[in-house]
């Protein structure tokens, strides 16, 4: 039993090291969902990488004290670098939902500088952040010591979007995040999917409908 109560089961462990140091870890397991989880961590020839699947995210997230908002879908993360250096990778999640996330709900409900509304008073309330599905959650990420990096970072539902970047924490734990968020974003994936009119209004395909 991990953190939040999340429990794994038909646990394998294969693990070698040489003194202090790990050569290779490999683990897979099974999710109270009963989906299967796998972790691997490798080192040779001055490179290391880590390499995690699975079709619960929420479920690894959980159990690792990571995140305990996310519920469901699956995700890869893979990350390589030189044995003493950072490793750079990427992380892709798909069909998952953010459950009772209160940042989130915060966004929608407070008043931007220069602005007299909300977004949720501009959409008439219908953005319920209680229960949010998400299509599609991407980043890049730069994991050195003490810091944590991500660029290209994207977040697609059918009702909300963002995109972000930044460093989520470095070595004096401090956050220096940026980002664009969407509304019903998936009014905004229409029109980007219209050659002409999607040029000038979609601005892209992660990008907002206005910016």
């Amino acid at each position: 039993t991990g953190f939040h109560d999340e429990q794994l089961s038909n646990l394998k462990l294969d693990y070698s090291a040489a003194g202090s140091r790990v050569n290779g870890l490999k683990v897979s397991a099974t999710a109270s969902s009963g989906a299967a989880i796998v972790i691997s961590n490798t080192t040779g020839d001055d490179r290391r990488s880590l390499n995690v699947q699975s079709a619960d995210a929420g479920a690894i997230l959980r159990f690792l004290n990571i995140y305990e908002h996310m519920e469901g879908g699956a995700i890869t993360l893979a990350l390589s670098g030189a044995s003493d250096g950072p490793m750079k990778g990427k992380v892709d999640t798909s069909n998952f939902f953010v459950v009772n996330e209160p940042k989130l709900a915060s966004i929608v409900s407070t008043t931007p500088a220069g602005d007299s509304r909300s977004l949720n008073q501009a959409v008439k309330g219908k953005l319920d952040t209680s229960r949010v599905k998400f299509e599609r959650g991407y980043a890049e990420i730069d994991k050195g010591s003490g810091y944590l990096k991500l660029t290209n970072g994207v977040l697609r539902g059918p009702r909300i979007g963002t995109t972000f970047q930044g460093i989520l924490y470095d070595q004096n734990n401090n956050m220096d995040m940026t980002g664009t968020f969407m509304p019903v974003y998936g009014l905004n994936r229409i029109f980007g999917e219209l050659p002409i009119v999607g040029a000038l209004l979609g601005n892209g395909r992660d990008r907002g409908l206005i910016g």
